[in-house]
């Protein structure tokens, strides 16, 4: 075949577009609290070590979403849920995004408690629609984390993560330290 019949050829289909495959979708959990603040700084001066997290929500065409409710809950340093089994609404908030589909939230390194591995939960609100999943952290990140200030005085989760019955390799967190706590960047992708 000529190279310019070739060249027509591949011109007349038409390009792919780019997929972003989908975040997988975990439950929501028991702890969702509808009402609580809008803020960036869900730590209320609780003890810990600082954990910066940058969400990006787009499409499944890898298009950022911008407007779309993110809202952050997990436990404190010691394991606890804020408006569950300690009053308040520590660890928790939410961020609309920006234009680039991004929400930041600057809050703390969570706590552990019987019966899971550390985790963190999101929630997403696009177009009346809503999305749910979880976070998780490598264990070698946990272990630095837990021979540390408050967290130390409980040692290590009794879960590991292969042993949570929810735990998704794909959802895992790559922290990195950043001045006295650590980075983390997650793109979610909306499967609607």
């Amino acid at each position: 075949m000529k190279r310019r019949t070739l060249l027509g050829l591949l011109l007349s289909f038409p390009l792919a577009r780019a997929q972003c495959p989908p975040t997988p979708a975990l439950t929501e959990g028991p702890y969702y609290l509808r009402e609580v603040p809008r803020r960036r700084d869900l730590r209320e001066g609780l003890p810990g070590i600082p954990l910066r997290l940058t969400l990006r929500v787009q499409e499944r065409a890898c298009r950022p979403l911008e407007g779309v409710r993110v809202d952050l809950w997990h436990t404190d340093a010691l394991g606890r849920y804020s408006g569950v089994n300690a009053p308040g609404v520590f660890c928790r908030g939410w961020q609309p995004t920006d234009n680039q589909g991004q929400a930041e939230f600057l809050t703390l390194f969570p706590g552990w408690y019987p019966s899971r591995t550390p985790h963190l939960h999101l929630r997403v609100e696009a177009g009346g629609r809503s999305f749910a999943t979880q976070l998780f952290f490598p264990e070698e990140v946990q272990r630095q984390v837990y021979a540390q200030p408050p967290y130390a005085e409980r040692g290590m989760p009794r879960i590991g993560n292969r042993q949570d019955g929810i735990f998704r390799a794909d959802l895992l967190l790559n922290p990195r330290p950043e001045g006295e706590g650590y980075r983390a960047d997650f793109a979610l992708t909306l499967p609607f």
